[in-house]
């Protein structure tokens, strides 16, 4: 079976092996909560433990798309953006989806996310420590890092406290405490991206070709966001990462309640459904600008489904409700990276280059034989006949595309930063704008503000600015 498909399963599987081996108690060393860093270093003393507190580490990775409830920064980003619409009664999650986000807002889950951090730099060193020579296990957790830190770079506001510790000792004077830039943030994610990479180097082994993969796009996205097309092109060529590549996160939830995100939102509660540009809410029509019509488009990428068909009701029992068919259920894997986001970078620095017929065969190939996203296989499309003849409405072409091929991904609200930050659009020209379909206006908020909850550091007093 392909290792994308089994890698967590058998990582969770070898890691509780070691743990028994070595004597460790499952409950105490990985489930009970712990301070974000901060572990009992008794309890890593041999390479058994080390490989538990790995598995453990990565398994904090998922909290970018698995969240207590369900709340968490993959889909609040994709709920800022227009990939999902706000079906609950909640004014935290109203607030995102109008664009006016208050900084006591916690559904973005940031605090689990920045933690994560913590859990996976002590387990590289203990990795380092115990089992050297598993270069691509080490290499693995300094791309978890490096991937949290580049979605945290692309979600959140300028300000972005990172935090680090010595043995669980927290220094308020280290430089990671102070509020960084989401720029100094994407250049300290490829610093870790680049340590995968050495890490690993030229091992051809399974294990080291699968993790190279997923670092070379995650460095590719990394150099996007820096503005930098043709050098994150280079890196993810179909020689380096085929199109049917994939890193499944895969959920274990019918054994732990770990469950995918947007599975637990969307198909389960129905507090959030699938955007559109159109929006039916008590008696009248709304008109969403420059919104998607996710829902209604009928696209072979992003299948959806009335929840009257599936007799599900919205959360508060008005928005008309949409059901997303990718992950149908709890424990459906989603990919973090993929081929299809190698040929996508391919695609924009085409674009970026100039070169709109050299984009469109990116694009065109893809719909000719799409990849699979993660078990869902979309059809074959026809293909796109219009070559644009300027930059922006090759880039209006391009990112309409990569939203779709992207859905649900955590990709969409960096997307529509960079298109106010790298090609000069404005917000109400990028992000859902006009009337509220709940109430007023949408406001102009473009990034996902760093809750109240970090302000016990005294480096941080809020963000610095909430700029795209």
């Amino acid at each position: 079976m392909r290792p994308e498909m089994n890698r967590a399963r058998w990582a969770l599987l070898l890691g509780a092996m070691a743990l028994l081996a070595s004597g460790c108690d499952v409950k105490n060393e990985l489930l009970q909560p712990q301070n974000p860093g901060i572990v009992d270093q008794g309890a890593v003393g041999s390479p058994a433990a080390a490989a538990a507190l790995r598995v453990g580490a990565l398994g904090r990775l998922k909290q970018l798309v698995n969240g207590g409830g369900g709340e968490t920064v993959w889909e609040e980003g994709g709920h800022l953006a227009d990939e999902f619409m706000n079906s609950d009664f909640q004014n935290s999650r109203n607030d995102i989806d109008q664009r006016t986000i208050s900084p006591d807002n916690t559904l973005s889950n940031y605090t689990a996310i920045t933690q994560s951090r913590g859990y996976i730099r002590d387990a590289i060193a203990a990795e380092q420590q115990f089992e050297p020579q598993k270069t691509a296990d080490i290499g693995e957790l300094y791309l978890a890092m490096a991937f949290i830190e580049m979605q945290m770079g692309e979600d959140f506001c300028n300000g972005i406290p990172l935090g680090s510790n010595d043995a669980g000792v927290v220094d308020y004077s280290s430089p990671d405490f102070k509020a960084h830039t989401d720029a100094e943030v994407f250049d300290i994610a490829q610093t870790h991206i680049d340590s995968a990479l050495a890490i690993i180097g030229g091992a051809t082994d399974v294990n080291s070709v699968f993790v190279r993969n997923a670092s070379l796009i995650t460095k590719a996205r990394i150099l996007v966001d820096k503005g930098q097309f043709a050098a994150a092109a280079a890196l993810v060529p179909t020689s380096a990462v085929p199109s049917t590549y994939q890193y499944l996160w895969i959920s274990q939830a019918s054994s732990n309640g770990d469950d995918l995100g947007i599975w637990s939102l969307n198909n389960s509660v129905a507090r959030i459904t699938v955007g559109d540009s159109v929006v039916q809410y008590q008696g009248k029509t709304y008109f969403i600008a420059n919104a998607i019509p996710f829902a209604s488009l009928n696209d072979p990428r992003v299948p959806v489904v009335s929840g009257l068909s599936l007799k599900l009701a919205p959360e508060d029992g008005l928005t008309p409700l949409f059901i997303q068919q990718i992950w149908k259920g709890r424990d459906d894997p989603i990919p973090m990276v993929s081929g299809i986001d190698a040929r996508l970078i391919e695609a924009e620095a085409k674009l970026q280059a100039g070169d709109y017929a050299g984009m469109m065969t990116i694009l065109n190939a893809l719909r000719a034989a799409p990849p699979k996203i993660a078990n869902f296989q979309p059809g074959a499309m026809t293909a796109l006949t219009t070559t644009p003849t300027t930059k922006d409405g090759a880039a209006t072409l391009f990112f309409r595309e990569k939203a779709l091929w992207t859905f649900g991904r955590g990709q969409r609200l960096g997307d529509l930063r960079r298109l106010i930050r790298q090609y000069g659009r404005t917000q109400d020209k990028v992000f859902p704008s006009g009337e509220h379909y709940k109430g007023g206006n949408y406001g102009s908020d473009v990034n996902l503000p760093v809750p109240d909850g970090e302000r016990v550091n005294p480096n941080f007093t809020g963000c610095v600015d909430r700029n795209a």
